[in-house]
């Protein structure tokens, strides 16, 4: 499924937690999801505007700028049918790294190197943000927090893949620019 039809799902799920404006659900996703999902801001408001027309949401205005969105009961209804379906194929996976790291050969030696241990540091300030995440959603007593808890889990885990990969990397390169 196409990002521009997530959004909607990402939109009407955001939802359900509480009736939001614009610039809320924006910093609730940033806040919530962001850490797997990453979304065009600049889309909020025109699929808001759109499930709207469709039914899926009430919007009331709060004020002369300001409108409070807020899903309806069919709203509810599409959601929980999107869960039910299977989720379309992750978008094509491009690393600059990865590419860089396959005709490191090439470069000076070193210069990978750095740039791998570059993303390791990246990963280690990553799994420490997830581990304060992780610690603050433990303690939540929503009935969400065993389904946010493995959405924290699962970006603890990658996180913790690519930092044992930059490791293992890290020696492979080394070795290799000590030829």
């Amino acid at each position: 499924m196409a990002k521009e039809a997530t959004t909607r799902y990402a939109v009407l799920g955001m939802l359900t937690l509480e009736p939001m404006t614009g610039y809320g659900l924006r910093e609730a996703i940033a806040r919530t999801i962001g850490h797997f999902w990453h979304e065009s801001f600049g889309q909020l408001y025109p699929t808001l505007r759109a499930l709207e027309a469709e039914g899926l949401v009430r919007t009331h205005p709060l004020g002369p700028r300001s409108r409070e969105h807020r899903i309806t009961d069919r709203g509810r209804d599409e959601l929980r049918r999107w869960l039910g379906t299977p989720p379309s194929s992750s978008a094509a996976h491009r690393s600059e790294l990865l590419l860089k790291v396959f005709f490191a050969r090439h470069a000076e030696p070193g210069a990978v190197a750095g740039l791998v241990r570059a993303h390791r540091d990246t990963l280690v300030a990553a799994r420490e943000r997830y581990g304060g995440l992780e610690q603050e959603i433990a303690a939540d007593q929503s009935p969400d927090r065993p389904h946010w808890l493995a959405t924290v889990r699962h970006g603890i885990a990658m996180v913790d893949a690519g930092i044992a990969w930059s490791e293992e990397t890290l020696r492979t390169l080394t070795d290799e620019d000590s030829r």
